[in-house]
């Protein structure tokens, strides 16, 4: 029975956290918006610099305050290097490139997009799960991830951008003109960043599973925001010098912040971590990301009316087809283990 509501109470918890990230795709567009008609001294204030700085900030201060208790200096002195180094990589691949690259990804392509292909983290999920623990995927899930993978490509491959200049339209100034014209002239640049992000985010998640048998919630979240913070200002400092920070001391950025930093990464981190803590499998985590397309599709419609295209349209059908073949496949798992445990005992002779 305690292990039923384990299971329960992991499922709940990561369902919650990807309804709050689904959400946050679309959060993140329209703040950046919002900057975008508040310009100061022609700068857009919520550039993607300043809102992943600031919103980190925050979020590890609140996280900070949270788990203070974690964070007394005898309990940190248990953790050996090895630990130390592992978060640390973490950090570099989940708390500072992938987030880069997914912001910069929303200020060039359309949030649905964004959303439809990071649903690559199903079947990158299983792949990595099986190299890194030898997790077998069971036929269904394999065969959906196959499918999501096609969906996923029909939408590189239908998906035609607007003829007008993305980078002009949205709140995108990486400070740096070279890499502003890189951006512009790649081809289905936005959709390679969230690839490449997605692949970076899963192999993330797989390492954490069995990291955080070993550190808590509160020692890992606080430690990924706070040297995230200052790993990216290192990276950008010395890539774009300071002036690339000149409006991060906007009251209208900080403002913005303490609605995305202290709602949607502190309550959502917290949320993801404890289903993660909770003995989540690679298919508790497939099932419950299955959600993200719709509910992704769907804030992007509520917050930023956005209306799907021919590309994302065809594109998701065959997502979600595949994400319906794994789940079935879970169902049918799940039934077959209630079944052999329901199943009466007989006594012959009697």
């Amino acid at each position: 029975m305690e292990n039923q509501h384990t299971v329960k109470s992991t499922r709940f918890w990561l369902w919650i956290s990807i309804l709050i990230f689904a959400a946050s795709n679309s959060v993140v567009a329209k703040i950046g918006d919002l900057g975008a008609h508040h310009l100061i001294n022609g700068n857009n204030p919520i550039s993607f610099c300043n809102l992943l700085f600031a919103g980190n900030l925050l979020a590890g201060i609140t996280l900070l305050i949270i788990y203070r208790k974690d964070w007394r200096l005898s309990i940190l002195k248990q953790y050996p290097f090895k630990d130390w180094f592992y978060m640390f990589v973490l950090i570099l691949m989940s708390g500072v490139l992938a987030p880069a690259f997914f912001f910069i990804a929303l200020m060039i392509t359309e949030v649905t997009n964004v959303v439809l292909i990071a649903t690559l983290d199903a079947p990158l999920g299983l792949l990595f799960a099986f190299l890194m623990f030898r997790e077998k995927p069971t036929g269904f899930s394999i065969v959906g991830a196959l499918v999501v993978t096609v969906g996923v490509i029909a939408i590189f491959v239908l998906h035609q951008p607007p003829m007008e200049d993305p980078m002009s339209m949205k709140m995108l100034n990486l400070g740096n003109p070279a890499m502003n014209q890189f951006l512009e002239t790649l081809p289905k640049a936005g959709e390679i960043l969230t690839a490449v992000a997605t692949l970076l985010g899963v192999i993330a998640v797989q390492v954490s599973r069995k990291l955080l048998d070993r550190v808590p919630i509160g020692v890992f979240s606080v430690f990924r925001m706070l040297a995230g913070v200052i790993l990216f200002s290192v990276i950008v400092l010395s890539v774009f010098g300071a002036n690339h920070f000149n409006d991060l001391l906007s009251p209208f950025l900080w403002v913005w912040m303490l609605v995305y930093g202290a709602v949607i990464i502190v309550f959502g981190q917290i949320t993801w971590f404890k289903g993660l803590q909770g003995g989540a499998s690679s298919a508790d985590i497939s099932i419950a990301t299955a959600i993200t397309p719709v509910a992704g599709t769907f804030f992007a419609f509520v917050i930023l009316q956005e209306i799907p295209n021919f590309a994302q349209i065809i594109g998701g059908i065959i997502i979600m087809a595949g994400i319906g073949i794994s789940l079935l496949g879970q169902y049918r798992e799940q039934k077959s283990v209630e079944m052999k445990y329901e199943k009466p005992c007989s006594f012959k002779g009697v």
